[in-house]
Order: structure tokens, then sequence, then C-alpha cells
């Protein structure tokens, strides 16, 4: 219901100020043609916002704002620059009974998935019912008797808060659905609504909470209408529209995961509520704004490129199942294509993001677990093939593997890390590596640990624990200033057999660059080629190059000719040799080393688990400039002689292809 109060100001000026709840407009008429006109909006005596000059109309979003004590105040500007302004603040007129009206003929398409409610057994009440509210298997039961305490935190756990505003123990009554459910739906909320007019808390209106509780009015009342039943909601107007307006405020909207559900919840109201009996209020301008901003949520998680931008493959698939969940709702029927786009090359990087076995590649926080979705094919992906191989670029990674008809045992996956698009789930693992050969783990990820803050974590953070290269025992920038996007440089390409991936990192912020490229003969051998710059002006500065090993494989260093072995299994071997351009090269090796001040060869396969793991630790040092060519020899029947060579700070091979490649 729109209210409008119209105020003679003076003998020559009328303003006419509407409200409907979500914009406030302000039209001045006055006789003088010339006359500029601009609007203070108060809110207690406070300017909350201002219009500028024009000539008779000003408008002010007031999503978000109580309403209460909202004032306007006039200024007048003259043909000659001078200015009078209203000797009084005029009242805004107050909106409290906005009326609704359904779409009910919708309510058919709207399910328990689309709204985000968990699927429950029936015993679900039966528990809730005798030992109480237990949102998460860990947490310890709580009896809820109406009427609720709100604000009550009685085991001082934000996830709890969270649950409980989002009412999640109506999940149970929401999958029964029966007459009785509904009853006790109704009460619970009134309860709420009761609660929420004469308090004032962040839990209240907590960003996901709101949108799940959106969620489920939206399916409250399609049950209703299922069951030809009047909802026994007491204000449900005042329920609405204060949803609608605390999840149509951009200041409330959360940026990242939580975001999209304040957005699926306010689209769902938009769905089953069709209009208000506002003549100057539609729903299209909230419509228009969730899309607006589901579209950029979504690009800023997945990206343009459709893949997830936190850097770990595991919460690629989990962000894009929730996405995909989300926009697959009728109510998001109308979204960009181009977004939908964005989702189907998300799809299509999923074969890429696992091993041949379909274990999760365990990058940054990501757990090295079997990935139950059921794949597209590799080559709805942008790629290029060369024999039982294939090779693509997804953003910041590039992936070079066997194809899907290879047995595991005869498999090969080379997975190269160059992405840095924010610190949340990055580790200091910058142009690291993971290496799998026959579907056997030999170069790894140190894995994920967890989210306790040890000295464990601290240490699967680090750059030591990742395939790279450390300075000077720095870990390299996470920060999200520091994010440079992707890292790799070209497509990867084939030549004379060999997958050639480049990537590059300025480390500004350790003083230095690191160049690597990689040249890679599955099942043969697999070359890695450093180049660092020093950009500090200190010299002399230490260099690690790290290399970590599967738990089962046994690591010796053969001689001093900067040579080691890493015993995969009794009849196969990798040798590892290395040449610098610097004078001095040594070897060190560590299994879960432990000293007061670091730990060095450790892996975590599980969630806050560790075990000892074979690591490599190849020294040498950085003056101005610095070349390491690394080589795996994975094949034992290949020539000891190394097809690369390092000269002069030049790599060199017989290859004429090849090393015109590597010259550019």
């Amino acid at each position: 219901m729109e209210m409008s109060e119209v105020i003679e100001i003076s003998n020559s000026a009328i303003v006419d100020i509407s409200y409907d709840g979500f914009l406030i407009k302000v039209n001045i008429y006055t006789n003088n043609q010339d006359v500029e006109c601009a609007c203070y909006l108060y809110q207690n005596k406070e300017v909350i916002s201002k219009s500028g000059y024009n000539y008779n109309q000003h408008i002010f979003h007031v999503r978000g704002i109580e309403y209460d004590e909202l004032k306007i105040k006039v200024f007048f500007r003259y043909k000659d620059n001078h200015i009078v302004k209203t000797t009084k603040v005029l009242p805004v007129p107050v909106v409290k009974n906005l009326r609704y009206e359904f779409s009910e003929k919708l309510f058919d398409d709207i399910s328990l998935s689309n709204c985000e409610i968990m699927i429950l057994k029936p015993t679900a009440i039966e528990s809730y019912e005798s030992i109480g509210f237990q949102p998460r298997v860990d947490n310890v039961p709580h009896k809820l008797a109406l009427p609720i305490e709100w604000l009550e935190d009685p085991f001082n756990d934000r996830n709890w808060m969270f649950q409980l505003h989002a009412w999640r123990m109506l999940d149970a009554y929401l999958n029964r659905g029966e007459a009785k459910d509904l009853d006790y739906i109704s009460q619970v909320i009134n309860d709420w609504v009761g609660f929420e007019k004469n308090n004032k808390d962040k839990w209240l209106w907590y960003d996901m909470s709101t949108g799940l509780r959106a969620l489920k009015i939206g399916y409250y009342l399609k049950k209703c209408s299922e069951l030809n039943l009047d909802h026994q909601i007491e204000e449900l107007d005042y329920l609405l529209h204060e949803h609608l307006k605390h999840l149509s405020n951009p200041k409330e909207l959360n940026l990242g995961n939580h975001g999209l559900f304040q957005l699926h919840g306010l689209k769902i109201l938009t769905y089953v509520v069709n209009s208000c009996d506002s003549g100057a209020y539609s729903m299209l301008d909230i419509k228009n704004y969730a899309n607006d901003r589901m579209s950029k949520l979504i690009t800023s998680q997945l990206g343009t490129c459709g893949v997830h931008t936190e850097d770990s493959p595991d919460y690629h698939f989990f962000t894009h199942k929730k996405i995909t969940n989300i926009v697959n709702s009728p109510w998001w029927s109308d979204l960009d294509e181009d977004i939908l786009q964005v989702l189907k090359l998300g799809e299509y990087a999923k074969p890429w993001l696992v091993f041949p076995d379909n274990r999760c590649v365990p990058i940054g926080d990501s757990a090295n677990r079997i990935v139950k979705d059921e794949f597209v094919e590799l080559e709805k992906w942008s790629h290029i093939k060369y024999d039982d191989y294939i090779a693509a670029k997804l953003d910041g990674y590039v992936v070079v593997r066997s194809l899907k008809r290879v047995p595991i045992e005869k498999s090969a996956f080379l997975f190269f890390q160059g992405a840095f698009h924010s610190q949340t789930h990055k580790h200091s693992d910058d142009l690291s590596l993971v290496l799998q050969e026959k579907g056997k783990d030999i170069l790894i990820d140190s894995g994920k640990y967890g989210y306790k803050g040890d000295k464990y974590r601290r240490y699967f953070l680090s750059t030591r624990a990742h395939n790279t290269i450390e300075v000077d025992g720095k870990s390299t920038a996470r920060a999200n200033e520091h994010a440079y996007g992707s890292a790799i440089q070209d497509q990867p390409c084939c030549i004379s057999g060999f997958w050639i991936v480049k990537g590059f990192v300025n480390h500004k912020d350790n003083g230095y660059t690191h160049k690597r490229i990689m040249v890679y003969k599955p099942g043969e051998e697999l070359y890695i080629i450093d180049e660092l710059e020093n950009i500090d002006e200190k010299k002399s500065r230490n260099v690690s190059q790290w290399w970590h090993f599967d738990t089962d494989i046994k690591l010796d260093i053969r001689d001093v000719k900067a040579k080691a072995i890493a015993h995969v299994s009794l009849d196969n071997i990798i040798e590892i040799s290395t040449m610098t351009s610097a004078k001095d090269v040594n070897l060190n090796l560590y299994k879960g080393y432990d000293s007061r001040n670091q730990l060095i060869g450790w892996v975590s396969k599980n969630y806050l688990k560790y075990e000892p793991t074979s690591t490599l630790k190849i020294s040498t040092k950085l003056d101005n400039h610095l070349v390491i060519l690394t080589r795996f020899k994975i094949n034992n029947d290949l020539s000891d002689q190394a097809g690369l060579i390092l000269k002069n700070e030049k790599v060199y091979t017989a290859d004429k292809k090849l090393l015109a490649y590597l010259m550019t």
C-alpha cells in the first residue's frame, strides 16, 4: 500500500511525498520554472541520503532502512544561485500494512531441494521432539519450547545460532508436510515474528539465515496451497515485507557463498508473491536486482572460464553443485544465458580436476577424495591431443593426462598449479605440480590438513610443503592484494612427443621472479626448468627446491653428483638428477622431521591427520640469475644421459624443434 502526503510549504511550492516501503518519491511543484530543488533524507535527525538539484522529482531507495522517523528537507536554488531551504523537515508517511497477491498456480514447481531444505526421514520429527534441536551431528541436542528465546546462545557457537535463525528445526516438519506439521510451523514463525518486532540483534537478520528463511516461507505457502489450507501466519504481510526489504538491500549482501542463498531466498519471494497492491511498486525492480547480483556473484565464484576462483579443485565441485541447484530452480529461469554458459564450462572442467581413478587433485584446501559426480567427456573442454594423451589449460591450471580409454595401470597424469585468485583456500603453492604414473602417486601435494590454527596447518600452507621453489626459507604471499589470477603462459603444446607447459610469477613481496617450464614425456621422463631472477638488492640468497613423494616411496641419495633415487616398487625406481648454473648443489632427505622451529616431510591424507613422507630438498644459491634443470627419469630402460642439458645458463637439446620452442 503506498502512502502519500501533500504539504504546502509556501504560496508557490507544494511537496508531494509518497512511500511504498521501498522507495520514497518526492515531487515538488512550484510556480517558478527557473528554480531547482534538492532534498535531504533524515532518519532520527541525521542525514542518511542526499538528492542533488533538479527540477521536480527526487527518489530515495530505502531498502533496509527502518521507516520510523523518516523526514525530508527541501532546498530551492534560484537563477541567481542563492539558496533557500525549508524551515521545517517534512514527515514521510509510514507504510505498515502492505497487501500481497500470491501466484498459487506456480507452487507445484517448488520442491524441498530447490528450497535448500534437508531431505529427512519421518523419524526426524520424533528425534527433535524427544531430544531437542541438533542441527549438526557434533552438536549437543537442545530443547526448544515455545516461546523460543531466539537470542539465547547456549553453546557460544556461531554456527548453532545461524542454524537457529535459518529455522532448521522446521526442516523435518516441512519434509512430512501434513496439516498438523503446518500448524506447528506457523506457531514457530509467529513466535519469531513477535520476538523480532520487540528486539534488535544481528542474528535476527543474519545474511544467509535470512535467505534460507525466505525459502522456507515459500515452501510453507506452497504446502498450504497444496492441502487447500489457509496459512496461519498472523502477520504474513509484515514478514514478507521485512524479508524483501533486507534481502534486496545491497549493503546487506554477502559477496561470498552466503550471498548466493540471500539472493535465492529473495528471488523465491518474487516468484510466490505476484504483486503488492501498491500502485507504484512491483516486483520487477527486485527481480532485476536479484538477477544482476546473482550474475555478478556467480562470475566472481567461477570466473569467466567457469573454474572456481578459490584455487582449490574440491571447492569447484562443492560450489558448482550448489550454484547449479540454485539456478535450476524455476524462479531463476530468466537468468542471463551468459551466466548459464559459465556454469556449462564449469561442468566441462570437472573431469580435468580428478586423477584417472576419480580422486580429487588435492591442491589448496582440497580433500583427496573420490568425486562421485557423473562427468562429461574430457573432450568437451578445449584441449589438444597427441597419441593417447590430452592436455588443457583451465584458467590457472594445466593438466596433461592419458585418455579415459587408457587403463589406470598404464595411465599418466601431470597437474600444474598456477592459480591465485583469492586467499580463501589458497596455499603458498605457486608453480607447484603433482605427478602420477601408472595409477601411482609419485610427486604429491602435502594436502589440506584442516582449519585448526596450529603448527601443522602452518606447515601445510607453506611453500616448503609443495613441489616448488622456496627462497630464503620464506613462503610466498597468500594475501589477496598479491593475487595474480593465472600464472600460466601460453597453452600447453606437444613437440616431438614432449608436452611443454610454462608458468611465471613475479614474487615482488619476496624480491624475485620465478619462471618454470615443464617438459614431459608421459611414462618416460619429466624435466623441470626453474629460472629465477633476483629483484632484491640482497645478494647470494638461499634457494631450496622441494620434492615430496608418496608415503610408501623410499628415497635415497645415490652419490655426490646431485642424484637421488626414489624406490616406487621393488622393480621400479625413479632417478632424480639436477644441474644448476650455480657452483654448489646439495641434496638432503627428510621424513617426518619435527624440530622446535620447523616441520619437513609430512603429508595429510585425512582431515586433521598427518603422517611422515619422503621429501627431497635441493639447495643452491641465487646471486642475480639462477637456472635449475631437474630431471625425473621415470622409465628404467631409458639412457642415463639426459635429453636436456644445462650449459652457460641455457637449456639445450638435440631435438631442433624442441630447442627452438624452449629458446623463445
